[in-house]
């Protein structure tokens, strides 16, 4: 089967494309699925995640994928492939790149699968790369990385996988940064639903970002993960986090009230997974000094 996508894919485009791909039942609907990228004119880092994330799960489920682009003259002139491209995504997933010239950009860290087991290594180098970006002491980062960690703690407590897809973008004239980290693993709802099995998926993600809230026995860890992240994110940082997890979607900024507004939501199409997105403002974010001092013997 061929599936196009739509000339702007992103988290909120993604559900057509996802639907025709996998069905209810969390499986594929043909074994092979070619993804026309010829009318492709925007991609967002949550889009790129998504589609590499979809389409290592198609692969683990023995589907034969492949891909249709334009001339490579016409390519060239596509600002959503060429971006791709330099996200290393054709890399990742064809074997090589599709312009000589392709290569990442000073303001991402391309597209990169993260093992929960080796994700520390991970988190080191991207705010040693941040923090050089924003012109920030990595101590500055220290609530972002503890987020980061967070994320991964979620994978392993909510997710069969142990496999994250991540994408980050920074925006420099916007003063924002832009993370997006996608798994194909049950869901979040899936353990909600076994303590509150009145809640749709959308309340079950609202759940489990309360303070307290668990599926886990274990009292110093309940609750800890979605709420340190929307904690950081959203009440210290005023920025902003979308949780899209099974048939749910959670939003959650800062409202005119001083206080954290979520917002969830049921639609049509099963995610089948986790993504969540993180939208930072670098000018939110303090230059902590180091408090290291130098000392001579």
């Amino acid at each position: 089967m061929e599936v196009y996508l739509p000339k702007n894919f992103t988290r909120r485009s993604m559900y057509d494309i996802i639907g025709q791909i996998v069905n209810e039942d969390r499986q594929p609907i043909s074994k092979k699925v070619t993804l026309n990228l010829c009318e492709l004119d925007f991609i967002d880092p949550a889009g790129v995640t998504v589609l590499s994330n979809l389409q290592e799960w198609l692969v683990k489920k023995g589907v034969e994928v492949g891909y249709r682009t334009p001339s490579l003259e016409v390519f060239k002139t596509k600002t959503a492939l060429r971006y791709m491209d330099d996200s290393l995504f054709f890399e990742q997933h064809l074997g090589k790149k599709i312009r000589d010239d392709a290569s990442p950009r000073e303001t991402t860290q391309p597209l990169t699968f993260v093992e929960v087991k080796d994700s520390f290594q991970w988190f080191e180098r991207i705010i040693s790369w941040l923090a050089r970006r924003i012109n920030v002491t990595t101590e500055s980062l220290a609530n972002l990385k503890m987020c980061l960690q967070e994320i991964f703690n979620n994978i392993r407590d909510h997710s069969s996988e142990s496999l994250g897809c991540a994408f980050i973008q920074h925006y420099p004239n916007k003063n924002e940064v832009t993370i997006a980290i996608s798994d194909f693993g049950v869901g979040i709802p899936y353990n909600i639903s076994k303590i509150r099995p009145s809640l749709n998926d959308a309340q079950c993600i609202s759940e489990a970002t309360i303070e307290g809230f668990s599926t886990k026995s274990n009292p110093q860890n309940r609750g800890a993960g979605l709420v340190t992240l929307i904690d950081n994110v959203v009440r210290d940082n005023k920025g902003t986090v979308f949780i899209h997890s099974n048939y749910g979607v959670l939003e959650c900024k800062w409202d005119n009230k001083n206080d954290i507004l979520k917002s969830p939501r049921l639609k049509n199409t099963l995610y089948p997974g986790t993504l969540i997105e993180i939208n930072l403002r670098t000018d939110n974010i303090e230059n902590v000094e180091n408090d290291e001092e130098d000392f001579e013997w």
